[in-house]
């Protein structure tokens, strides 16, 4: 194998400081400039492991000897100098941040400002923000910045952690109440109105159809220009305390109908109680309509 005279290159070297290395591991093609003899290795080489960043390694004249040696390369000069390796890095650019978090959010319809992030040097790798990760803002007070904590994968199981402090809002179509709707209130389609706003990005789903509010009740007073919640409306109740009910007895393949009155009020599926009139005695029977109520005999009654 052919000689390569490296005294002089060493010692350019060594006065010039760290190589920069892109990836984990010191590869041939990573010294061939400085290390000649290394010119004669496949590019793709494993020379070693490049250090964790912001920690240099020095690969002594021991060091490279060895490794002349480990493939046969042929040194004339002993003469050999050590040379200082570390991890490439550089500060994450503002348009790979942004880039990073717009696409976390995914909405068409984003609002960010990027008021500030990490910007140490770290190594070239992929940025990760998860919406479980995004702060949030106190209260209803949505233009209030947050803190946007998130990873950069550099590495195959390594990552680094990094920040961003964003003003953030999606575009969304929300109901709000048409007018003033009090307290146990039957909703009408007139009282519902849909309205564009900017909101906070990652909220709860809100309710996307107005016959999903229509018809139920209000649970609580709930003003113009409100949003409508589900945890706010309460399903009707097809039998309210004092109806009248139509009340069907099945006891096998029996049936009998008669007339009650209810005694409480109740949804379909639910129990209530109901007094017979003409017996004077009350009894329970389960909610099927408007109306209208079943009692299935148990055996034996």
């Amino acid at each position: 194998m052919r000689t390569i005279l490296i005294a002089s290159v060493f010692a350019a070297v060594a006065q010039a400081g760290c190589l920069a290395v892109s990836s984990d591991r010191i590869f041939a093609r990573d010294l061939r400039e400085a290390v000649p003899f290394l010119q004669a290795l496949d590019p793709a080489t494993a020379i070693g492991f490049t250090p964790r960043p912001g920690v240099q390694r020095v690969l002594s004249a021991r060091d490279l000897s060895l490794i002349a040696q480990k493939h046969d390369l042929d040194v004339s000069s002993n003469i050999i100098s050590s040379i200082c390796v570390e991890r490439a890095t550089r500060p994450i650019l503002p348009g790979e941040m942004r880039a990073a978090l717009l696409s976390a959010i995914g909405a068409t319809t984003v609002e960010l400002e990027l008021i500030e992030f990490s910007n140490e040097p770290l190594p070239a790798g992929r940025l990760e923000f998860r919406p479980a990760n995004l702060g949030r803002p106190f209260g209803e007070n949505q233009d209030r910045p947050v803190i946007w904590h998130g990873l950069l994968h550099y590495d195959p199981q390594t990552s680094q952690p990094v920040w961003a402090k964003v003003l953030v809002s999606v575009g969304s179509a929300i109901l709000v109440a048409a007018e003033d709707i009090p307290a146990g209130t039957i909703i009408k389609a007139s009282q519902v109105r849909e309205v564009r706003v900017r909101q906070f990005p990652f909220l709860p789903p809100s309710i996307q159809s107005p016959q999903a509010i229509v018809g139920k009740i209000a649970r609580q007073s709930i003003p113009e220009g409100q949003k409508f919640v589900l945890a706010a409306l309460d399903e009707p109740t097809e039998i309210s305390q004092g109806d009248k009910v139509r009340v069907q007895v099945v006891d096998g393949s029996a049936i009998l109908s008669l007339d009650a009155v209810a005694q409480s009020s109740g949804k379909k599926g639910e129990s209530i109680l109901v007094h017979n009139p003409s017996t004077g005695k009350n009894f329970r029977a389960i909610v099927d309509a408007k109306g209208k109520v079943t009692v299935r005999s148990s055996p034996g009654a």
